[in-house]
């Protein structure tokens, strides 16, 4: 009995944190850290015209969801396809990062 009410809890608490990971103020938070990361990759690369588009378009595509998720339509959006924007942009944040921590050191003297 006990057991089957601790299965029951954590049951109940998985699909908590899944409602809470699609829920729309979750993708304007994720958005905004990826606008962040974004202005910190290019002001790492300033002399990369491609990286620096590729940035520009980041903000615009981040922005776009911010504005998106204040509308009724996206929480008729299935959970399934929420679900798998949420990890596309885990993914870009992932390779945001990478591309951070990768940046050369600015000198070489050492610290």
């Amino acid at each position: 009995m006990i057991e089957w009410f601790k299965r029951v809890l954590r049951t109940l608490a998985v699909r908590r944190q899944a409602a809470r990971d699609i829920h729309p103020e979750s993708f304007r938070a994720l958005a905004g850290e990826l606008v962040e990361l974004a202005d910190i990759a290019a002001r790492i690369r300033p002399d990369e015209h491609a990286f620096q588009l590729r940035v520009k378009r980041i903000r615009r595509e981040m922005d776009d969801l911010s504005r998106m998720t204040g509308r009724p339509e996206f929480r008729m959006l299935p959970p399934k396809k929420r679900l798998e924007l949420r990890e596309s942009l885990l993914s870009s944040r992932e390779q945001l990062l990478k591309t951070v921590c990768d940046a050369p050191v600015p000198t070489t003297l050492r610290q």
